[in-house]
């Protein structure tokens, strides 16, 4: 991702859309407490208001609640969302009341969804390894933090295994939106069993992506974590559109889950070479999962 490519935000325009996402937290905090969002919610606030206040540089507070962060919080709320319109699907509102309190819903999700694309956006364009004059933000791969880490692994196969890492996060991440993208739309007499199916994989990835970024960051390197960087990194390939059947999906996730067992494997090897014991661990539970899903995709077919 090049500087000529990337929206160069302003603090002052990251200013903007935190405190727009501060009013509609506000604004909609009934209905997202209701959805048991409650402590991210107080935790997200908080975070605002320090950056708001000046007692911690927008730099700061990215090391603290970044881009990722927001994702996490954005699915959560598209995941209330998606409830809330079944509930309204399998018990359609019967007066004016229900259908107010359904509305309510979907315009607080809708307004803090949109905040929360434009403070991401903002994050995302604000370089978290600072050098003295940089500006702008180039983390594709990812980048030595500049804390001193003394792990008995030098920095030249620190910085392999974290980028073979970046590009397994990248893959993961892409594979959890597939995986709930799917668990959305599935349709067909193996409904019940696929849907959920699909929930147990994507809720396994969503739980990876957090322990395969913090690896990378207890080796001493930010991790990317914007869309595009996801999208530049992932082995895994996107759908252009919607499958059009069950076993379509079925096929497609398993292919999937095989391309991620594959680069599981060689950042084992990798690790395996640096010395970096804890990644091979990790990788091994990492295989196991992909390995056992694509069996229970394909037994499903």
């Amino acid at each position: 991702m090049s500087a000529t490519t990337m929206k160069n935000v302003t603090k002052t325009e990251f200013d903007k859309f935190a405190a727009k996402l501060q009013a509609c937290l506000r604004l909609h905090e009934e209905a997202l407490k209701a959805e048991g969002l409650e402590d991210e919610v107080k935790e997200l606030s908080e975070w605002i208001d320090q950056v708001s206040a000046g007692s911690v540089t927008v730099i700061e507070a990215l090391e603290m609640h970044g881009p990722q962060n927001l994702l996490h919080l954005k699915e959560r709320i598209a995941l209330a969302l998606e409830e809330q319109q079944r509930i309204a699907e399998e018990s359609p509102a019967v007066n004016r009341k229900k259908d107010k309190e359904q509305g309510k819903y979907a315009a607080a999700f809708h307004d803090v969804s949109e905040a929360l694309d434009q403070l991401i956006e903002a994050s995302s364009s604000f370089n978290i390894k600072i050098n003295k004059g940089d500006t702008g933000v180039k983390l594709v791969t990812p980048v030595e933090d500049g804390q001193p880490i003394d792990s008995g692994i030098n920095d030249e196969n620190r910085a392999e295994v974290a980028e073979a890492l970046g590009s397994m996060l990248a893959s993961t991440y892409s594979l959890y939106v597939k995986s709930l993208f799917y668990h959305w739309n599935v349709t067909g007499p193996h409904f019940h069993s696929l849907h959920n199916l699909f929930e147990q994989h994507y809720q396994d990835l969503h739980e990876a992506g957090d322990e395969v970024a913090e690896r990378i960051r207890a080796i001493g390197h930010f991790t990317p974590g914007t869309l595009k960087a996801f999208g530049a990194l992932s082995k895994v390939q996107d759908d252009d559109e919607l499958p059009g059947s069950a076993e379509d999906m079925l096929r497609n996730l398993k292919k999937a889950h095989s391309v991620c067992a594959a680069e599981a494997r060689k950042v084992l090897n990798i690790a395996e070479k640096a010395g970096d014991e804890v990644t091979v661990d990790l990788m091994v539970e990492r295989m196991r999962f992909h390995d056992e899903a694509g069996w229970m995709l394909g037994s499903s077919l």
